[in-house]
């Protein structure tokens, strides 16, 4: 699912997908470009100003629906503000999503006091971070008010109020789009998605290009841009062809090719997710940012020596476990069993003792793995010979294979170490090469870890954990700093995703921006689909719903029950697809 569609579902109370509704209010139509916001012009919804005569709580309700306004048109907005509000006032500092389903509620607490409380879905902050809410969640909102020549106006706005806008305004508004790092393990780009504005979106995002290396990307991520760069004049241009004119005001930029190209590799990734931005120029201190054999407007990767990002869709088959037999899974033939032969050694995939739970596979198709019954024991197949792996904890969570040869998997071992990695490049049956080592995360201490999906790129990670009652479970993203031979060392600080969730069970990566759980229980368990922007919707319930597996997309969903059946997506239903007892698609 394109980012464009997906905002339209974003940030549901409840886990469930949000109402539909047309423009907050009555307003007037009018046509609407800011110069140099690199956007099309589109039809602009202004609403009005205050009316004379207005109300307490008509006043507070207009500046409100103003804030819905297109193109970032705040003229009228601000007709509702009075003194220190009008200078002050920054739409941008927080953005609260409104629930569609019911209205808002004011309420005159006195003549000058107005508090208007609604139900909310989620907040984006002013570094573009959005929060869902938890279900049922509300916001209230407190404003003093003051006459001026007889007319009511806001003399004070809540600390940090920037806008409220209704869930269905969200699309045209504000959307989410990745910023873009420099690995630090392998030449590509690292995404961070915020959400922004979309009125001087070209502006905005190379604005934000400027900022340092996000926490939970810092070790697995670098920037070229020179510390305390900014933008001349604070703003980008976009031309007629869609040329953004990029020119940075900053210290001497090095003359490394290589660090030329990561500057122009994260500009031009970023600011070409603007639809009208076709090609970036780029300067420093009004000289161009120069390359062998690169003059103009650049407008691939290939331009400047930077390896384009390939596809990340694995094309080794999954398999499924039915009783002890693992078979090679094809969802293109309805997920019926397609007999035993696979990319193992051999040519064939080994039983795996039904008392052993969550099947991995490895990225080549070549290695199994799975956790014996106990919980502290951890096996890996070969052909039809099995390697245990020396034992380093207990309480082990799901493994799960990353495509540059290592095995994931938490458990409790030693002190605070809750996360392990295997290197399994190395010969299995040499148990010190073949051994577990813990990856850093002080963060997990306490914690149990239930899953950890690496993403196909290998740099982020999302962490499933509970505490160690099995209580609060928590869906982080972290990057993977890593170490020589690409062995990961530790991560880095989480960025939590989601809304508080009272269950979770089971993890998988849809594509570089979604993941799937399953949240709730028994007759109430469902699948959710998770964001890295931040973001939760809820799909259909399934009733018994334990695990989830993806061999694609959002439609390439699929999920285990208790009763070890495995169901696939038709539409907004489950249809069961036959018995198994794991779903283990390749790494990546």
């Amino acid at each position: 699912m394109s980012r464009r569609l997906r905002v339209l579902g974003v940030a549901v109370a409840a886990l469930l997908l949000a109402g539909c509704g047309g423009l907050t209010g009555n307003g007037q139509v009018e046509p609407g470009l800011e110069v140099g916001s690199g956007r099309a012009p589109d039809l602009g919804f202004l609403p009005p100003g205050p009316g004379v005569g207005a109300s307490q709580d008509a006043i507070v309700r207009g500046f409100l629906q103003a804030g819905a306004a297109s193109g970032g048109v705040y003229d009228n907005a601000r007709k509702f503000l009075t003194g220190k509000p009008v200078e002050r006032w920054d739409p941008d500092e927080t953005i609260v999503f409104l629930a569609d389903d019911q209205p808002r509620t004011t309420t005159l607490l006195d003549p000058a006091t107005v508090r208007v409380t609604a139900r909310t879905t989620g907040r984006v902050d002013s570094g573009g971070r959005f929060t869902a809410a938890a279900a049922g969640a509300t916001v209230s909102a407190t404003f003093s008010l003051t006459s001026v020549g007889g007319q009511w106006r806001i003399a004070e706005l809540p600390e940090g109020f920037g806008r409220w806008i209704s869930q269905s305004d969200v699309p045209r508004l504000v959307q989410p789009f990745a910023l873009h790092y420099v690995s630090t393990s392998r030449r590509a780009t690292v995404p961070d998605v915020r959400w922004f504005p979309l009125d001087r979106l070209t502006t905005r995002l190379a604005r934000a290009q400027l900022d340092p290396v996000p926490e939970h990307l810092v070790g697995a991520g670098t920037t070229a841009v020179p510390s305390g760069s900014r933008l001349l004049g604070d703003a980008v241009s976009v031309d007629r062809d869609g040329v953004a004119s990029v020119n940075l005001v900053a210290s001497r930029l090095s003359s490394d090719t290589t660090t030329r190209q990561n500057l122009w590799a994260q500009f031009l990734t970023t600011l070409t997710q603007d639809p009208t931005v076709t090609a970036v120029q780029l300067a420093v201190d009004g000289v161009a940012v120069d390359l062998d054999g690169t003059d103009g407007p650049v407008d691939s990767l290939s331009r400047i020596g930077f390896p384009a990002e390939t596809s990340s869709a694995s094309t080794t088959k999954p398999v499924v476990r039915r009783g002890a037999a693992v078979t090679v899974f094809d969802p293109s033939a309805g997920g019926r069993q397609q007999g035993r032969s696979g990319g193992a050694p051999g040519g064939a995939f080994p039983e795996v003792p039904a008392e052993y739970t969550h099947l991995a596979l490895s990225a080549d198709g070549g290695e199994l793995a799975a956790v014996s019954a106990s919980g502290d024991g951890l096996s890996r197949w070969r052909g039809t010979t099995r390697y245990e792996v020396p034992g380093f904890g207990t309480t082990l969570g799901a493994p799960a294979y990353d495509r540059r040869g290592f095995l994931w998997v938490g458990g409790v071992g030693d002190g605070t170490a809750r996360l392990f990695v295997v290197d399994t490049r190395v010969d299995p049956a040499n148990p010190e090469a073949a051994r577990a080592t813990a990856v850093r995360a002080d963060w997990l201490a306490g914690r149990r870890v239930l899953q950890a999906r690496p993403a196909a790129d290998g740099d982020r990670i999302v962490v499933l954990s509970t505490r160690s009652d099995g209580t609060r479970p928590t869906l982080d993203l972290a990057g993977i700093v890593r170490g020589s031979g690409q062995r990961p060392e530790r991560l880095a600080a989480p960025l939590r995703l989601a809304a508080p969730l009272t269950s979770a069970r089971g993890l998988a990566w849809l594509d570089g921006e979604q993941l799937a759980t399953v949240s709730g229980s028994g007759a109430t368990a469902r699948p959710v689909v998770l964001s890295v922007d931040g973001s939760v919707a809820g799909l259909s319930v399934l009733p018994g719903a334990r695990d989830v597996a993806a061999t694609g997309g959002e439609r390439d969903l699929y999920v285990l029950t208790t009763k070890e059946r495995l169901f696939s997506r038709s539409g907004v239903r489950w249809v069961d697809s036959g018995p198994a007892a794991d779903l283990a698609p390749a790494a990546g």
